[in-house]
């Protein structure tokens, strides 16, 4: 909860035990008052979320349940009393306004967003519209310096249009997510990339099936605290929702399980994001000379490019890496192999390559998956990393573990706690590219896969 919610709900608790207790009952009337001054501040600083209306209500109900009984309440009033509050006291600790961890870094993160169209493609998702090109959002992260008077970027844009389909990713009632319209991040528009350091390495992300460039900032966040720039495609009609400047949407169309031809188009699909994945390097070179206007003009170390992904965005970090020599480090995150075609699977990768995943896809709809991951890992070039962290899900390997405290048990993340798992794929991930991409710190990474939740296969 936010503080001036916990303020609240502190003084409601008081004014509860004061109508209980209290034949005078002016105490109960100034911390009544009191919560409602608080809750009423609290609307114009913080903004009011749907969580919160019952701390809202039932104040007026309490002054009610005051003004007509002047005696000892009775029974059953007390136990809708006491049941209301313990609603109010949960429903904003279940559905928080989170925090994202501070990244702390030496440099400030900034953060600039792309809306770009290839028009080497045509977008194969809209046969209602034959002549449509392939237009994709993507934002980057990177260090700066002096944020000055900015304030944080929000954690999601456009709620207003997104809510509702993240809901449904869920399987959720549409107004849940609402609320993250309150959730802040480290990052700030545009600020001033930091001219401490000339040449940044760069971190390509692509999120998964129904995700969205949005899910994995604490990483990003953390890495462009540290000197890196990543940046991270919304894969039109794969991602949740994508949102372009002008209010026009690319809606998740990518749910094909189960249909015929399900396997070819899963890796039609697989062509489009690596074929969006090359096209972003393209971009990324446009903006080193100037062609693109950016804060990161002149930034960018193109020798220095690394690729990473979660679940079906690994599989299109390792066909894009087997495919794209300017790429030179990989890292996945419990990621989706049934979908690579054969051969990559049985040649493998030539650069370093870091795999992170759950203990077992047994009970998953691919159970061979981590049979193809052994036989692509087994191909590969040394070095190579097979890291099974213990206590995870799918969702572990993003920010989703931050959206409630009981999230684990209405989808699919482990028993580890979020302050444990998000900075143990932090700092692996970091140590990883210092090592292999950067080639510093080489210590680093060796010390942090002895942690004894990490199986090193």
């Amino acid at each position: 909860m936010r503080t001036l919610e916990i303020l609240t709900i502190i003084i409601i608790l008081g004014a509860l035990a004061a109508l209980f207790t209290q034949k005078n009952r002016t105490i109960f009337l100034y911390a009544i008052l009191a919560a409602i001054i608080i809750a009423i501040t609290q609307f114009f600083i913080e903004g009011l979320r749907w969580q919160f209306l019952p701390a809202i209500y039932i104040m007026p109900f309490m002054y009610a349940s005051h003004r007509y009984y002047s005696g000892i309440l009775n029974r059953l009033l007390k136990t809708v009393l006491i049941l209301w509050v313990l609603i109010a006291l949960i429903l904003p600790w279940v559905i928080p306004v989170f925090n994202l961890p501070h990244p702390r870094g030496e440099f400030d993160v900034g953060t600039e967003t792309f809306h770009w169209v290839d028009s080497s493609r045509l977008e194969w998702f809209t046969p209602e519209k034959p002549d449509d090109l392939r237009e994709i959002m993507a934002q980057v992260w990177y260090p700066g310096d002096n944020i000055g008077g900015s304030e944080p970027e929000p954690y999601l844009d456009n709620i207003a249009l997104r809510g509702k389909t993240i809901a449904a990713a869920g399987r959720l009632p549409s107004f849940l997510p609402r609320h993250l319209e309150y959730v802040k991040t480290n990052s700030y528009k545009n600020i001033a990339c930091t001219k401490r350091v000339k040449n940044l390495p760069i971190l390509i992300f692509s999120h998964g099936i129904t995700g969205s460039r949005h899910l994995h900032q604490v990483l990003f966040e953390y890495l462009a605290s540290r000197g890196y720039v990543v940046i991270a495609p919304d894969h039109s009609f794969d991602a949740n929702l994508t949102v372009f400047p002008d209010q026009r949407i690319a809606d998740y169309r990518s749910n094909i399980t189960g249909l015929p031809d399900s396997i070819n188009i899963r890796r039609k699909q697989l062509d489009t994001r690596r074929a969006d994945i090359h096209f972003l390097i393209n971009q990324l070179e446009r903006i080193q000379t100037k062609q693109i206007r950016s804060v990161l003009n002149k930034k960018l170390d193109l020798e220095n490019i690394a690729l990473g992904g979660h679940s079906y965005g690994g599989a299109t970090a390792l066909i894009s890496t087997y495919q794209d020599k300017r790429i030179k480090a990989c890292i996945v995150f419990d990621s989706w192999v049934s979908p690579l075609p054969e051969k990559i699977i049985a040649d493998g990768v030539d650069v370093p390559l870091l795999f992170m995943g759950r203990p077992t896809w047994d009970n998953s709809d691919y159970p061979n998956n981590y049979l193809l991951l052994d036989s692509l890992m087994s191909s590969s070039l040394n070095p190579k990393y097979h890291l099974i962290i213990q206590k995870t899900k799918h969702l572990d390997y993003t920010d989703i573990p931050l959206f409630s405290p009981i999230i684990k048990y209405v989808m699919d993340v482990g028993d580890l706690s979020s302050d444990i798992s998000l900075p143990l794929v932090n700092v692996l991930t970091h140590s990883f590219l210092d090592k292999h991409l950067v080639e510093k710190n080489s210590n680093r990474f060796n010390d942090v896969i002895k942690n004894n939740l990490i199986i090193h296969l």
